[in-house]
């Protein structure tokens, strides 16, 4: 009977034993290894770039680690328009050619039209933060804000801000008057901005800008301080006209719907964790930046720093129509709730204690 008991014992052993090392090998040995391809047309010196890079990426990984999840991301990083140029990049992501992509916003206003409420109404805030919360807030509370993305296939895993416009010239502008006849470039949603001002819009980014002034082909472009060092445009436009159109939502880290929804749901839940983190430090490292930016070019004896007076600024702003009723109107017809978003993103930044010029939404 003993002998019995023993043996009974010594199979029961054995087989725990199998049992264990078997969820073992199960456990460290199946790692599921996830493909995933990120891109950017413009290169990591643009800070939310360089922080989709240094930062989103290692701390998805950080945090799959720490969770002990049995999931390993294997990332293809591009940028600089080597997989997708700037302009393209949403469509690199809808047709999943990159799961990830950085989509400047700013360049889409027909594609992401409720995204442009910002840019149809500037001079309101030269706060990073204010812009990127109220934003933040109408994509919670009005459905059709994400379903713009949807529309191509992605998600918007976080928005990003950029510090206040101002221009940038090859020649000194004091005031409204002096750009009427010169050509002016501008990004996508910021061309209206010389509406009513006699100035000439033409359509650039940051990649043309540099050797668009160098060689004459425009004598000015309106951009954020942030960009001065970085692309070293003051060499070629050393006159800094502060008009301070304002900050803007101006970006976002997008996914496709489709890689996003093969995330394991643990791993989804960690992806919508650190992209609200990325958006803060990339408005925060906008802010701090920029304001640095100015102080160092202000060092520069081939540079002049020209403030404008709020009575200028005034002037430019009542000088264009009200870009923002047209805006509203124009997205009612399609059936989007333009006059509500404009309202409300207005109504925002005033509670956050800005002080716009002119109230767009209550003319």
């Amino acid at each position: 009977m003993s002998s019995i008991l023993r043996n009974t014992r010594s199979v029961i052993f054995v087989v725990g034993l199998t049992a264990l090392l078997i969820f073992s090998i199960g456990s460290t040995g199946h790692t599921k290894t996830i493909n995933l391809t990120v891109a950017a047309g413009q290169p990591p010196v643009l800070l939310g770039i360089k922080l989709l890079r240094d930062y989103f990426i290692p701390e998805v990984d950080r945090r799959i680690a720490a969770a002990g999840l049995d999931v390993k991301i294997k990332w293809t990083q591009a940028y600089a328009g080597s997989l997708c140029k700037a302009t393209k990049c949403i469509f690199a992501v809808q047709d999943r050619i990159v799961d990830i992509g950085f989509v400047p916003t700013v360049f889409h206003p027909d594609k992401l039209p409720l995204e442009s409420v910002g840019f149809v109404a500037p001079f309101v805030s030269d706060q990073v933060k204010v812009v990127t919360d109220v934003m933040d807030d109408l994509h919670k509370t009005i459905p059709e804000m994400g379903k713009q993305y949807q529309k191509y296939n992605q998600i918007r895993l976080a928005g990003g801000g950029i510090d206040t416009y101002h221009i940038l010239s090859t020649f000194p502008i004091h005031k409204m008057e002096d750009v009427k006849g010169v050509k002016i470039s501008a990004p996508g949603a910021a061309l209206a901005w010389m509406r009513g001002t006699g100035a000439v819009p033409v359509q650039g980014n940051l990649q043309l800008w540099y050797n668009g002034a160098k060689t004459g082909i425009y004598k000015a472009f309106i951009i954020f301080p942030s960009t001065f060092l970085p692309f070293k445009f003051t060499e070629v436009a050393p006159n800094v006209s502060k008009f301070n159109f304002g900050a803007q939502y101006a970006q976002a880290a997008t996914m496709n719907m489709d890689s996003f929804a093969k995330l394991p749901i643990a791993v989804q839940k960690i992806f919508k964790e650190v992209a609200p983190i990325y958006r803060q430090k990339n408005d925060g490292g906008y802010q701090a930046f920029s304001a640095k930016s100015m102080m160092l070019v202000a060092k520069k004896p081939s540079v002049k720093i020209i403030d404008i007076s709020d009575n200028e600024r005034r002037k430019w702003a009542m000088a264009m129509p009200n870009l923002a009723k047209e805006w509203a109107q124009s997205m009612e017809k399609k059936g989007l709730p333009g006059n509500k978003i404009l309202s409300s993103y207005m109504n925002g930044v005033r509670k956050a204690g800005a002080k716009p010029i002119r109230n767009w939404d209550k003319e």
